[in-house]
């Protein structure tokens, strides 16, 4: 993508990346890709946002809007979208909704944010039968690491939110055990700030907080700005 993120260089220091919300941030110090469901045109400009069909939506008749949508400059993600085998919708409905938007992201050019329970062999199937060359990012992950690691193996990014809070979680446990450039950090809707996440993390990872903030800022600009 030749996607100039100009005002990241504003920053003194590093930025804290949020990279997936569903709350309007007022942080000055934090660069986050807001999640909405409304048109993007009532977003400010100065925001970046993600946008795509839930799994829990059923409805296949947003795609036609989410391909004129995902053309808006400061759209810089599709999604969340994805697969959820714990919902009374039939998982093929799914699969033909995720799986087109997939293809939207391909012809933008544009990563996207994915949500996923209990279907990461469907997840991989798919975008190996697809072939998708765009950044794929499971967003909020906290399942054990076999998973995590065959992801990672598949070329996925993995981000991880509030589960990193408790102890002895599984996100706690694993994000110790991947490479670092295939991570990023997220609130999600949790009513809590990114400083706390990137805290946590920093002390999980036992790495110094900005080293950690460099890092995260590193991973952000390789997949979104292809740098």
């Amino acid at each position: 993508m030749n996607r100039e993120f100009f005002f990241l260089r504003l920053f003194v220091n590093y930025p804290y990346i949020n990279i997936h919300t569903h709350h309007h941030p007022d942080e000055n110090d934090v660069i986050s890709l807001l999640n909405i469901t409304e048109d993007p045109a009532l977003t400010p400009t100065n925001k970046w946002v993600s946008i795509g069909i839930h799994p829990w939506q059923k409805n296949n008749a947003e795609i036609e809007n989410i391909k004129k949508i995902a053309r808006n400059t400061h759209v810089i993600a599709i999604g969340e979208c994805g697969l959820d085998k714990l919902i009374d919708i039939d998982l093929k409905v799914q699969e033909e909704i995720f799986v087109q938007q997939l293809k939207i992201a391909v012809k933008e050019k544009k990563p996207v944010i994915i949500h996923c329970v209990k279907a990461f062999n469907e997840l991989i199937r798919i975008k190996k039968e697809n072939k998708i060359t765009v950044p794929l990012l499971v967003h909020g992950f906290n399942n054990n690491d076999q998973i995590g690691k065959e992801l990672i193996k598949n070329g996925f990014y993995l981000s991880f939110g509030k589960a990193l809070l408790t102890k002895g979680s599984n996100a706690s446990k694993i994000i110790k055990e991947l490479p670092t450039d295939r991570i990023f950090l997220e609130t999600d809707d949790a009513d809590i700030s990114i400083k706390r996440i990137f805290e946590c993390a920093a002390l999980i990872l036992s790495i110094n907080e900005d080293e950690l903030r460099k890092m995260i800022y590193k991973n952000f600009k390789k997949v979104f700005t292809n740098e």
